[in-house]
């Protein structure tokens, strides 16, 4: 079967390739979304849903998934993603099936219709996927977000966005929806040991009182953030 396939034209084994992954996709989402309230998801079942996503070179790295996965269960308010993704899909598994509100912000329209159209094919609901083209705000660019239709706090963050070449970079959150982050409130920081945003963390602890527990992992790396005052 393997000769069979390597003799096989391109066309036919990127077809076959999306169909497998197409079947991944599936079965993770059908998968976890069985779990009861409260479970965390299986590495393999985080793995399965990593790859049938199939961003390759963005996609979320899965130690960074499984803490995701793990904060998701035990958040209690609504819950804010900056940059939509796989992280969107668990997202609406593990919060919105249960009644817990997920907001995504996304600045690219066709990544937007993508996701969305993901989670409409698999009625995973209680997901909103916000296309959010990135505006300035003087010293940073950030989300146009629809603020007034958006909870008055949320209690965990997945923040994987902006682009990090954006003016600011991820800076926009804090003076932008900070006053919606409670004492106890969780940022999930991805790409923590890049230079900014390391600088970032130290501005959030400055300026809200966050203290911040860094997992390095390899270049990326993430970091656990915690409101505290």
């Amino acid at each position: 079967m393997g000769r069979l396939t390597n003799m096989a034209p391109r066309w036919f084994k990127h077809r076959l390739k999306i169909a497998i992954l197409s079947r991944r996709l599936r079965r993770a989402i059908r998968q976890i979304s069985k779990l009861p309230k409260g479970q965390i998801p299986t590495r393999r079942m985080l793995t399965d849903l990593l790859t049938g996503w199939s961003n390759e070179g963005y996609a979320a790295n899965l130690e960074y998934f499984e803490e995701v996965a793990k904060i998701s269960v035990a958040s209690e308010g609504p819950v804010l993603e900056c940059g939509s993704g796989a992280t969107t899909i668990l997202l609406g598994l593990l919060c919105g099936k249960r009644g817990k509100e997920v907001w995504s912000l996304e600045h690219s329209a066709e990544w937007q219709k993508r996701v969305s159209d993901i989670l409409q094919r698999h009625r995973i609901p209680g997901v909103r996927v916000c296309f959010s083209p990135l505006v300035e705000n003087g010293e940073f660019d950030w989300y146009d977000a629809p603020v007034a239709e958006m909870p008055d706090e949320f209690s965990f963050v997945v923040c994987d966005g902006p682009p990090g070449m954006t003016k600011g970079g991820r800076y926009g959150l804090l003076p932008l929806l900070g006053n919606r982050l409670p004492v106890g409130s969780i940022i999930l920081l991805d790409d923590a040991c890049r230079p900014g945003e390391a600088e970032l963390i130290k501005r959030w602890e400055s300026e809200a009182g966050f203290e911040t527990k860094l997992i390095e992992n390899g270049t990326r790396g993430f970091a656990i953030m915690h409101r505290c005052d």
